[in-house]
């Protein structure tokens, strides 16, 4: 699992036909506060938007989140939200 702050939407006129109806967003990565990067996450709650602190899943476990057959090629996908957290 990855954490991380929604910084803004991607706007795709043209893609893979299995993206249609997915939301994208741009991720800053953070671990223990730290930024670790951005990436590019297919939304799958449909709610998030900038700002929020979002939890999220790699892999092929991200693609299946989107229960679409065959699965969407998403490498990342935003599966919560994070209220608080603790980093002792």
């Amino acid at each position: 699992m990855y954490v991380g702050r929604v910084e803004g939407n991607v706007v795709s006129t043209v893609k893979n036909e299995r993206l249609e109806g997915i939301k994208l967003l741009v991720v800053r990565l953070m671990e223990n506060g730290a930024d670790k990067g951005l990436v590019i996450a297919g939304d799958a709650t449909r709610q998030a938007g900038a700002g929020d602190v979002v939890y999220m899943i790699g892999r092929k476990e991200a693609a299946l989140m989107f229960q679409q057959k065959p699965a969407p090629p998403v490498d990342v996908a935003i599966v919560g939200f994070v209220d608080t957290y603790n980093m002792q």
